[in-house]
């Protein structure tokens, strides 16, 4: 593997985890401690050791320590004991669900950031001729696999929060009172991710665009500027939309494993074997 996409798949790497932070919206039981403290591991130190991504930070200025500012606050807010937000409790993680938006406002964002400096690297590799099909395979895996996380996950809280944000309003007999206003304020939130996500995309796939189309058509309905289908409700639409993002997911993370394990696999053995060299090279001095 050539040194340019040995740092290109050293990023997807980091980006990853960022990515699978995203599970944690999700309301279930258990969570495995071993994964979460995987993802510790290199959200923490990636950008602290001599990895690509701290070369990429201290060789770009102020926007390289903005980001890096940006990196280091992620990693304290989801993986350091000063974390109101995942909690280690024995044999799980606990989760503090109120800042399920905050989540998507902090992943999503960095995702981008962080993509946007896969692209750099890859446009380099393309302008000095040093592609190779396997890294070129992997960076559409690895765009098909994020939206597809970010399409569900974010499907699931815009409804839990839709549904939450009608009880409210029933409860108060149509008057919008605090609750209400604050979970719509959270709706606005999580509908201006979906359209950074949307806007960022480079898939354009049908597995992709027929989840991204229903997914808008119903944050449309919901904000009234689209009817509902006639003989459907909400929870209707709602379930044709998951069907799709579900599928999507499915078929993504498959073709994502398939690429990425001997991706990063081959970056291990690279990074090893030139290492080993250096070493060689100044003992020999």
């Amino acid at each position: 593997m050539l040194p340019i996409n040995r740092v290109i798949v050293s990023l997807v790497y980091y980006n990853s985890l960022i990515r699978d932070t995203l599970e944690y919206s999700i309301h279930r039981d258990k969570f495995d401690v071993n994964f979460y403290n995987y993802k510790k591991n290199g959200i923490v130190n990636e950008p602290l050791l001599n990895t690509p991504l701290k070369s990429f930070l201290d060789s770009n200025g102020e926007k390289g320590e903005a980001l890096r500012k940006e990196i280091l606050e992620f990693g304290e807010t989801f993986y350091s004991d000063k974390s109101t937000v995942l909690r280690v409790d024995n044999d799980t993680i606990k989760v503090d669900h109120n800042q399920d938006v905050m989540m998507f406002e902090k992943i999503i964002p960095l995702h981008e950031q962080i993509n946007a400096v896969i692209k750099v690297h890859e446009k380099y590799a393309q302008d000095h001729n040093q592609v190779e099909e396997s890294i070129t395979k992997l960076l559409e895996a690895d765009e098909k696999f994020y939206r597809a996380v970010v399409l569900f996950s974010l499907l699931n809280i815009i409804m839990r929060k839709f549904n939450e944000f009608n009880k409210e309003m029933r409860d108060a007999q149509g008057q919008k009172g605090p609750a209400a206003s604050f979970i719509e304020q959270e709706l606005n939130t999580l509908v201006r991710m979906f359209y950074i996500s949307k806007q960022q995309a480079t898939c354009k796939n049908a597995e992709y665009t027929d989840a991204l189309d229903l997914i808008e058509h119903l944050i449309e309905m919901m904000n009234g500027k689209r009817e509902l289908p006639k003989g459907k409700n909400f929870n209707d639409v709602f379930a044709e939309a998951n069907a799709k993002a579900n599928e999507f997911i499915i078929l993504s993370e498959d073709t994502w494993k398939i690429a990425y394990t001997p991706a990063v696999q081959e970056m291990i053995k690279d990074n090893q074997e030139a290492r080993a060299k250096q070493e060689a090279s100044q003992t020999a001095e």
